[in-house]
């Protein structure tokens, strides 16, 4: 025998153990290069390729935490509810008329403005509860602020056993001070613009709602 021919022993002994270490994957891409010598190198770098970690197709398709969070979330929830109004009660023009003699020039003013709409912030063809006690003091020389919680500063304060026609009766509504004034004409009676009324009217002091927000009363000479 030539020794073209012949296979040394040792090579054949270490090509065998290179069988036995190389793993199945390797010897795959091993065999695939015996057979076919001009495969490109991108054959065996995919047969090493690691498959994708099983959670990564449950990953694709699921929402962002926000976007899980938000996607139920209803529209109005970040709105703030809107405050509620107070009821009010329709006009009744028995209560528009001075339940006294109007002899005082502050009850006379007060009685051509009976029946007049309120209407918040307003004094002139309608009003809010300050405004109609202002435009009647200044119907007589006496200038007002636009406020109840100032107005109840001026003055001197009246007991409620002597109150007189003309005092200025005060109520603790929404706030810790005075949110309401009317002005007292008599027999337990007061007029004011009213919001629960909505106009310019009469009313009790010994009704439960002002009983239960009625916090004092001044007397402001003219």
């Amino acid at each position: 025998m030539s020794a073209v021919g012949m296979r040394s022993p040792s090579l054949t002994t270490n090509r065998k153990r290179a069988v036995r270490t190389i793993g199945p994957a390797a010897l795959l891409s091993l065999m695939a290069l015996m057979i076919h010598p001009g495969a490109s190198q991108a054959t065996v770098r995919k047969a090493h390729k690691r498959p994708a970690p099983a959670h990564s197709a449950h990953n694709k398709h699921r929402p962002h935490p926000k976007q899980a969070h938000t996607k139920h979330r209803p529209q109005h929830a970040a709105k703030r509810q809107a405050p509620r109004r107070v009821a009010k009660r329709a006009p009744d023009p028995n209560q528009a008329l001075l339940p006294v003699a109007d002899t005082s020039p502050i009850l006379s003013s007060a009685a051509t403005l009976l029946g007049r709409p309120y209407r918040f912030g307003s004094e002139g063809g309608a009003f809010d509860c300050s405004g109609f006690v202002r435009t009647v003091f200044a119907h007589v020389g006496v200038e007002l602020p636009h406020s109840a919680r100032e107005q109840f500063t001026l003055g001197d304060r009246v007991g409620r056993d002597n109150l007189e026609p003309g005092d200025l009766v005060f109520f603790r509504t929404y706030r810790h001070y005075a949110t309401h004034v009317g002005i007292y004409v008599g027999d337990d009676m007061f007029v004011h613009a009213a919001t629960r009324g909505g106009q310019v009217q009469v009313d009790s002091l010994s009704e439960a709602y002002y009983v239960r927000h009625y916090i004092g009363a001044r007397r402001i000479e003219i």
